[in-house]
């Protein structure tokens, strides 16, 4: 009856974040699916804001949701922008 609270994989972002990066891929529209996805990185961004350089970028956010994925978010059509 009740949902299975497990410890959450980043305590500063908490539940709302593993939930959001679990939810991504079963968004059908992917123009939706990756805006749904750079919500989460900015989730991750208000969380460490020490990950956040002076323009507002943070590879170290990106790099922490591929990271935190059960999956591989390239498969959703989910990119780092960082990534080489």
């Amino acid at each position: 009856m009740f949902v299975k609270q497990v410890k959450p994989k980043d305590f500063d972002c908490g539940y709302n974040l593993d939930r959001m990066i679990a939810s991504l891929p079963r968004i059908e529209d992917e123009d939706e699916r990756i805006e749904y996805a750079e919500r989460a990185v900015g989730l991750i961004k208000q969380s460490h804001p020490n990950w956040v350089d002076d323009n507002e970028e943070s590879p170290e956010a990106w790099d922490h949701f591929f990271e935190l994925a059960e999956y591989d978010p390239n498969e959703y059509g989910i990119y780092n922008p960082y990534e080489k």
